[in-house]
Order: C-alpha cells, then structure tokens, then sequence
C-alpha cells in the first residue's frame, strides 16, 4: 500500500512537471497565438494586457536577471501563458526554445497573477533582452 502511494506521487509529480516542460509543439503554439488574438480583440482583454504589461517585470525580473546569469544566449522568444480564473499559471508555452526561455518557464511554474477576465485565459509575452 504504501509503495503503491510514493508511485503515486511520483507519477503525479512527473505529470505535472510535463506540463510546464515539454516543448511545445507547432499545434500547441498555433492555438495559444489564436487565443491571444481572440482576447486583445475584447476590450477586457486589452485592459488585462495592459496590466500584464507592468505586473509581469514587477513580479519576475528578479527570476529573469537569475536566468540571465545563467546563460548566454538572450535570443528574442515569445512565452505563451494560460492562466486560470484567479490568475494561476496553469501552463507555459516559449517558442523558440532556448536556454533562457526554457529558465523562465520553470520559474513561472505556479506563478500568479491578478485574476483575467476568464478561466483558460492565454496571453503572450515577448521577450527581447539587451546583453
């Protein structure tokens, strides 16, 4: 009983991890880009964008400057997020997969944010950093 329940946790843990460390595929991508779209097209969403806008460097820039330190490579990627109905960061989307992409994400994993308009809310953060 007791192994059977660490297989348990193991498993759910590796799940979970999946989640927010698979690379996304071109699918995955095309779907979240499509959302974004769909929601800046709505006032609310242009609002909640605008707030995104200043509440994302507030709340990571210390994880971005620890990822920066970490890598050389400062590429420009996008880092799609679909949070749920109270601002929790439910999956992370970077598209080109780098090194620093693939940092930031981790670091978002259970990240959250002021509450979007509506659960499964995607949005889309561009990333351009100067060396």
């Amino acid at each position: 009983m007791r192994f059977r329940y660490c297989i348990l946790i193991i498993l759910s843990a590796v799940l979970t991890t999946a989640a927010f460390s698979s690379a996304a595929d071109k699918k995955q991508i095309s779907d979240a880009i499509a959302a974004v779209e769909a929601n800046l097209k709505t006032p609310a969403g242009k609002k909640y964008d605008e707030l995104m806008g200043k509440e994302f460097p507030v709340r990571y820039l210390p994880s971005m400057k620890q990822c920066k330190q970490s890598t050389p490579n400062l590429d420009p990627f996008d880092m799609f997020l679909k949070l749920n109905a109270e601002g929790k960061v439910e999956e992370v989307l970077v598209h080109p997969e780098t090194q620093f992409a693939n940092c930031l994400r981790n670091a978002l994993h259970g990240g959250r944010f002021s509450a979007p308009p509506h659960a499964a809310y995607w949005v889309n953060i561009h990333m351009q950093l100067k060396p």
